[in-house]
């Protein structure tokens, strides 16, 4: 017995002992953001653009004022690109810490050309799945160069990824990893992607989504419809809304957002009901003696003018996902697919012709839990 176990002992060590493909960690390039730009369609070559942590400017021996450095390279992907780069560099580069890859407007206009880039990222083993995805309206690289010129430069993962994790969960975009980018065409073929753009010199801002179909890019939303969006998808719960309350501003912070859709009829014509409920507290509101909220009807009044307001944005942005864009964005055939296979067996076949037509009413219950220490 003591035999035969001293040989499993010895056994296990031959195959646990030694790591012959180790690298040191200050042995490899670790980019946080790849910038695709495209040179010439017909070839699919792209201008790469890479940043990078300069690793030498970290620590307390550190021997360079630089934090980050950049590297454009063309290529026909970023793994071709990583290949060219491999020639001037003196490490490899590890796409596992890939934390954002920002698509410019050309890029995106290609079906083809989006499918082979996200492909490449998502079916490669060692990429990173969680790679978020910025739209640009201009440049890639100019943002990019805006960006590693900033003062509010994170050496270790990048400010973009700090931006896209916004711990105030800002409506104003909806961040979006590739895997998430791929799942949402499988399962409707629409998706957001949020938008940057250069604001002079070293600043940069992210607000509204690049609407895509199928791949493509078809269009483009502001910031307002974007927390829309964001609030019929249950995607936020965290956002301040200013009206105008007899004359006199009066700001909530809403601190949940529940939203569900309901088929009402199937028969002729499809009718959705989205119920959107929504929960805030009075954020802030003008003092004085002849201003007060002290009474049941005055928060009901203050209620029920919001939920008008918010169903009036809700009904016009939906409108131009319906009309303009034709784009399923509330994914409104997943939801009939999973719950009403009788109807969805009817229409699938001519969703795109079905959908524009598709009523959808919105009824929305605003709750104003609390109005703060001041009356």
């Amino acid at each position: 017995m003591k035999k035969t176990t001293l040989i499993l002992i010895i056994f296990s060590m031959l195959l646990t002992s030694g790591c012959w493909d180790m690298v040191e960690v200050d042995q490899r390039i670790y980019p946080y953001t790849a910038a695709y730009d495209l040179i010439d369609k017909e070839e699919g070559i792209y201008n790469i653009t890479f940043s990078y942590p300069n690793l030498s400017a970290l620590g307390k021996n550190a021997v360079s004022d630089n934090l980050v450095n950049t590297k454009t390279i063309e290529g026909k992907d970023i793994f071709d690109a990583m290949h060219k780069l491999s020639t001037q560099l003196q490490y490899g580069f590890y796409l596992k810490h890939l934390k954002a890859i920002i698509i410019s407007e050309e890029v995106a206009l290609d079906e083809k050309l989006m499918r082979e880039t996200l492909d490449g990222i998502y079916r490669d083993f060692i990429a990173n799945k969680n790679v978020e995805m910025l739209l640009v309206q201009g440049n890639a690289k100019q943002i990019l160069d805006a960006v590693v010129k900033s003062s509010r430069i994170e050496a270790v993962e990048g400010i973009l990824n700090s931006l896209l994790q916004n711990v105030q969960k800002s409506a104003l975009f909806t961040p979006k990893q590739v895997g998430e980018f791929i799942f949402d065409m499988d399962v409707c073929g629409a998706s957001l992607i949020p938008i940057i753009e250069s604001e002079g010199g070293d600043q940069v801002n992210i607000s509204g989504g690049a609407v895509f179909k199928d791949y493509k890019l078809i269009g483009y939303i502001n910031g307002d419809q974007n927390r829309d969006i964001a609030y019929l998808t249950n995607k936020t719960k965290n956002f301040s809304y200013t009206t105008d309350y007899k004359g006199s501003d009066i700001t909530l912070m809403l601190t949940d957002v529940k939203s569900k859709p309901k088929l009402i009829e199937s028969s002729d014509k499809i009718k959705i009901k989205m119920k959107v409920e929504l929960e805030s507290n009075i954020h802030s509101y003008i003092l004085g003696q002849q201003y007060h909220i002290d009474s049941k009807e005055i928060l009901e009044d203050i209620q029920n003018q919001v939920a008008k307001e918010y169903q009036a944005q809700f009904s016009s942005t939906i409108d131009l996902f319906q009309k303009e864009f034709n784009v399923d964005i509330l994914e409104i055939g997943d939801y009939l697919r999973k719950f009403h296979p009788k109807t969805w067996q009817k229409v699938k076949k001519d969703w795109d012709k079905v959908y524009p037509d598709i009523e959808i009413e919105f009824d929305v219950e605003m709750a104003i839990r609390r109005r703060g220490l001041t009356k």
